[in-house]
């Protein structure tokens, strides 16, 4: 259907848009072409695109009753586990290399250096 929606509105605006050239160029049929354009974009583009819209507004609609009573918890993710403390993943002090730190230095401007991080002690 938006393939549909999609088509019939761009060439219905090409078709104006030539319309108005052909003002100028002296087109034949400019008053068809006109009326073509105008018949694309009214009776096929636009009720289309308002029927697409309304269809998903309901879907979207139907989805959020389907989740209003449930629990909060039994949607959240349980996966990842609290932490307890430090480890060798999640202590301060380890050594993390991502990112990007940018060093000036030069007259060109900065320079981004990857695999380093700006740490306290250093």
């Amino acid at each position: 259907m938006r393939t549909i929606i999609y088509i019939s509105g761009i060439t219905g605006g090409i078709l104006i848009v030539l319309r108005f050239v052909g003002i100028f160029m002296e087109f034949s049929l400019n008053s068809l072409i006109l009326s073509v354009g105008l018949v694309l974009i009214g009776l096929v583009c636009l009720p289309l695109y308002f029927t697409d819209k309304y269809r998903q507004n309901k879907k979207i609609k139907k989805i959020i009753a389907s989740h209003k009573g449930k629990d909060n918890q039994e949607n959240m993710n349980t996966k990842k586990a609290k932490i307890k403390g430090w480890d060798m993943n999640t202590s301060p002090f380890h050594e993390r290399k991502s990112g990007v730190t940018y060093e000036g230095g030069n007259i060109y401007g900065k320079v981004g250096r990857r695999n380093s991080r700006r740490s306290f002690l250093k």
